[in-house]
């Protein structure tokens, strides 16, 4: 069983960040992550075999990448960092000596091995929210971020004629992206209120590049004459084996129907946080993991960066990463795997900059989460046959009937009595749905398990003195 001075669970901008900086800083680091390469959904990589001769087209700062990815290279050759690549983490369990982080490996993930560390940082991304209508499981629906992983990875469009729908700043690179990709984007339908924006005005004057990032977005998009349509929203998807039409509702009530082979649609992101919960970590009000000004959670050596600790965007990412891994570095330098000693607060000009950084990002993150919004009355246009439980099954009708007449109150119960939830998500992408049709909070409970895992896997695994395995 290796053993590591800092784990990084999660290779995308934040744990990039927390791992080459904690090397820099001399810490010996195993970076763990479930795709084949780095560069998490941000700088999802396009497979090596459709030899793309200009992938920088796909990606936005792309030259950011190209540094993050060359002093990994650099690091990994010196042997002064371990990259584990499809590894997928399905368990981790602390100790007093650190944690020993448990992964599937492999696309087949029939087996398991283990590495333990003093110190843990989770950068493990997060997940998009989609809210259910009719028709939302026909082929040919998809998420937004499920479009833009198709386009990066596969060189693939997800359609000729595709609409754009939901809310939030996701919605803006993707339509770009396929457009620029030749897809005909046949609308583009965020259900957000534009004048939302005017009462953050502060926040985003603070962050002009990010402001002018997205008129860049809608410049390409108006050089493909896509206009831009907020208040509006899919209320329905038509198909029979697959997709042909969609459904728009506007402000006013009046519907249209538009003829499209592929519609991506997204109301936000969620944070990954089931490691952290089963750590035993604290969560923030708004679900996500609680962390201090240098990245630090409620449990010793533990840290957190990223969507993980609140959706904000690839660029805070990188400024929690970077603050997380040197945190680590000097705890773990300077008192071993039980201290909790001071490390960077007011450490030098280059920690309080990127402090400062992290500051106006979270206020412009807090500002994007506020001001983008989903339809109001959506719940009311779910029919009871609409499957809000693909992998179950689940309709509607049954969630509907076991909040109002078998007295369900939360998720946990309506799963018990539905079903809801227990496919391979987990409720990840039902949950949203479940819980906005029975009326009640969007909650999750701590799981022994991050992911799905073969019985034969937890009959070899070894167990630690406390374990629940």
């Amino acid at each position: 069983m290796a053993r590591y001075d800092l784990a990084v669970i999660g290779a995308g901008p934040a744990g990039l960040a927390a791992a080459l900086t904690a090397t820099d800083e001399g810490v010996r680091v195993v970076l763990i992550d479930g795709a084949a390469d780095a560069g998490g959904q941000f700088y999802r990589q396009t497979a090596p075999q459709l030899r793309a001769r200009r992938p920088e087209r796909l990606y936005h700062a792309w030259s950011t990448w190209e540094t993050l990815r060359d002093r990994l290279s650099a690091h990994r050759e010196s042997g002064r960092i371990t990259f584990l690549t499809e590894r997928h983490v399905w368990h981790v369990e602390a100790s007093a000596d650190g944690f020993a982080v448990h992964a599937l490996v492999g696309p087949d993930q029939k087996t398991s091995e283990t590495v333990t560390a003093a110190g843990l940082v989770l950068a493990t991304g997060g997940y998009e929210r989609v809210l259910p209508f009719p028709g939302w499981t026909l082929p040919g629906v998809l998420t937004a971020g499920g479009a833009q992983a198709m386009l990066k990875a596969g060189l693939v469009l997800p359609g000729r004629r595709v609409v754009v729908a939901g809310s939030g700043p996701l919605l803006l690179p993707v339509a770009a992206g396929l457009a620029a990709a030749g897809a005909e984007v046949a609308g583009f339908y965020d259900s957000s209120d534009p004048r939302a924006f005017g009462k953050h005005a502060r926040a985003l004057s603070r962050n002009v590049g990010k402001m002018m990032e997205g008129a860049g977005y809608s410049a390409q998009l108006a050089r493909h004459r896509v206009l831009l349509r907020f208040r509006h929203s899919v209320i329905a998807a038509h198909g029979d084996d697959r997709l042909y039409a969609v459904t728009v509702a506007g402000p006013d009530g009046r519907e249209r129907r538009i003829e499209c082979d592929a519609l991506a649609v997204s109301h936000g992101m969620l944070p990954h946080t089931e490691i952290a919960q089963t750590l035993g970590a604290r969560l923030s009000p708004s679900g996500s993991v609680a962390v201090d000004a240098e990245q630090s959670t409620n449990i010793p050596n533990l840290w957190a960066a990223g969507e993980t600790t609140g959706i904000g965007g690839a660029a805070l990412s990188l400024v929690e990463g970077e603050i997380a891994g040197r945190s680590a570095a000097a705890r773990l330098r300077g008192s071993g795997a039980g201290g909790r000693t001071s490390t960077i607060t007011g450490a030098g000009s280059a920690a309080n900059s990127r402090t400062r950084l992290r500051r106006r990002l979270t206020d412009f993150a807090t500002a994007m989460e506020s001001a983008y919004s989903a339809p109001a009355d959506w719940t009311s246009r779910v029919d009871d046959e609409t499957v809000l439980c693909r992998c179950e099954e689940v309709t509607a009708a049954s969630v509907r009937e076991a909040a109002s007449e078998l007295g369900a109150t939360d998720l946990r119960t309506i799963k018990l009595l539905t079903r809801a939830g227990m496919g391979w998500c987990q409720g990840r992408i039902c949950g949203p749905g479940v819980a906005g049709v029975a009326g009640c909070a969007l909650t999750s409970a701590p799981s022994p398990f991050a992911r799905p895992v073969p019985l034969g896997v937890l009959a070899e695994s070894p167990r630690s003195e406390g374990t629940v395995l």
